[in-house]
């Protein structure tokens, strides 16, 4: 049958408008749910990471009566010195790794030489590099992850064990879990594992000007413990408040980037595989990620390591019994010093983080 003349009919224009924007409006509904599903799986797969580490540490304190040591000391000397390395020592995660399904990396590492640092002959640096370069995903936050540093090097280290609110990075002693040179055990954490942070989550550094940036600058902030009560109340001794100020001042006239921290997961510095809970999370009053005093611009050794992280509202935190929590952004600033410390007779009760 034959369709009359006239009949015919398409899309007008303003039809076909008309339908592209119900579909951008749709699109425009339904990509925040589709991100927020993503997020949600990025930080489920975060929580998992902390725990399987929370569970390694656990399971070689069972081992050896002792958590691993931040820094392994080799046996080769550094160049000119006449002793072991004091720099570029095997982290706790280097420790942890056949407890992580990682023998083969173990296997890998030569513990008679540091993991990264330049000898006279070079010999430590290349002689490792197969195990310090390999990236390891459990030791990646998806929401993350590794980035690139501006020499090329990728930043691939997202989580660092507590120094506590331990400040001198140099100390044989610390008030949290983990210290330069000395391990504690179970029995050393009188507050209770279940009150004490052991490895909580930072930001790769990268090559904006941001939270990820480290700073350096000189100032005295060497504590084991920076904490004074001023008329009750806990704060920050004068010297710690001091550098973390010249810590904003040094960020705000920045021109240059300084990337590393999270470089290496196998270097046992803070910067670099431990940080302390000074600063509170995310904080926007101090928005650098790590300041080192010593008057040199790197994230390795700094007086200040804040945790930080991609997830909205907080970071994720793992403490000495293996659970996992989500430490909120707006956590009480003595709060935040009190879970750091490992043996400090706080009390703090689940609802104040």
């Amino acid at each position: 049958m034959a369709i009359p003349n006239g009949s015919r009919r398409g899309f007008t224009l303003i039809e076909l408008l008309v339908v592209i924007a119900i579909i951008a409006v749709l699109i425009a509904l339904l990509l925040p749910a589709v991100q927020a599903a993503r997020e949600a799986a990025r930080r489920a797969q975060c929580v998992n990471n902390l725990k399987q580490m929370g569970l390694a540490a656990s399971n070689y304190e069972s081992s050896y009566q002792t958590y691993p040591l931040s820094n392994a000391t080799n046996t080769s000397p550094g160049c000119g010195a006449s002793g072991p390395s004091a720099w570029g020592n095997w982290s706790g995660q280097a420790m942890m790794l056949p407890f992580m399904e990682q023998t083969s990396v173990f296997n890998a590492c030569n513990f008679q030489l540091t993991a990264s640092q330049f000898d006279c002959f070079g010999v430590a640096w290349y002689a490792n590099s197969t195990a310090r370069d390999t990236l390891i995903n459990s030791f990646l936050c998806p929401s993350d992850g590794s980035t690139m540093g501006s020499s090329g090097a990728r930043r691939i280290n997202n989580y660092y064990g507590s120094y506590g609110v331990t400040t001198d990075v140099w100390n044989n002693q610390s008030t949290g879990v983990f210290a330069h040179n000395a391990a504690y055990g179970v029995s050393a954490v009188t507050d209770g594992t279940s009150n004490t942070v052991m490895w909580s989550e930072g930001l790769t550094g990268s090559t904006m000007i941001n939270k990820r940036t480290s700073v350096g600058v000189t100032a005295t902030a060497a504590f084991l413990d920076p904490r004074a009560v001023v008329n009750g109340a806990q704060v920050l001794n004068a010297s710690v408040q001091g550098a973390l100020t010249s810590c904003n001042t040094t960020l705000a006239s920045a021109s240059s980037v300084i990337d590393s921290r999270g470089q290496f997961w196998a270097v046992g510095s803070p910067g670099l595989t431990y940080f302390n809970t000074v600063v509170t999370p995310n904080s926007t009053q101090y928005k650098w990620s790590t300041c080192r005093t010593d008057g040199t611009a790197a994230a390795d050794y700094s007086s200040f390591v804040n945790a930080n992280s991609n997830h909205s509202g907080g970071v994720n935190v793992a403490f000495a019994d293996g659970s996992v929590r989500f430490i909120k952004d707006a956590v009480a600033q003595n709060v935040w010093w009190a879970l750091g410390t490992r043996a400090g007779g706080e009390t703090i009760s689940s609802d104040s983080y």
